[in-house]
């Protein structure tokens, strides 16, 4: 996952959007220092029908979304990683996005393994309009 980031802005503008759709653009002020955490994330939120998609690359990801009232919303989706020791890594990515101060935590896990770590990171949002 060490590699640069390629803008997301690309990503927004290709999808199209509905007006239940609200898109947060995500810079990371902390992370971990073995790059499982990007930079920067993307989420499209639509809480009205429990949608959410999660991107920190050009591509979109479907992610399972919950709407936890004052606490914010949860998603969670899941991808394919290559190690940097060779062969791939199921890993799950969480994250903990709240509006109403703009603010989101993420954390990773191996899916398929058992690794004591476990990165995370933080940052700031800014809906996209």
């Amino acid at each position: 996952m060490k590699r640069p980031f390629l803008t997301i802005a690309a990503v927004l503008f290709a999808q199209t959007a509905t007006a239940e759709n609200v898109t947060y653009l995500c810079k990371m002020t902390k992370q971990d220092s073995h790059g499982w955490i990007a930079p920067e994330y993307a989420f499209q939120v639509d809480p009205e029908s429990g949608k959410a998609k999660a991107a920190d690359s050009p591509e979109w990801m479907d992610a399972s979304f919950k709407n936890r009232g004052s606490k914010g919303y949860r998603l969670v989706w899941r991808r394919n990683a290559r190690l940097s020791a060779g062969g791939n890594a199921r890993v799950r990515y969480q994250a903990n996005l709240n509006p109403a101060d703009n603010a989101v935590r993420i954390s990773m896990a191996f899916a398929n393994m058992n690794a004591a770590n476990k990165p995370y990171g933080v940052g700031t949002c800014q809906v996209q309009k």
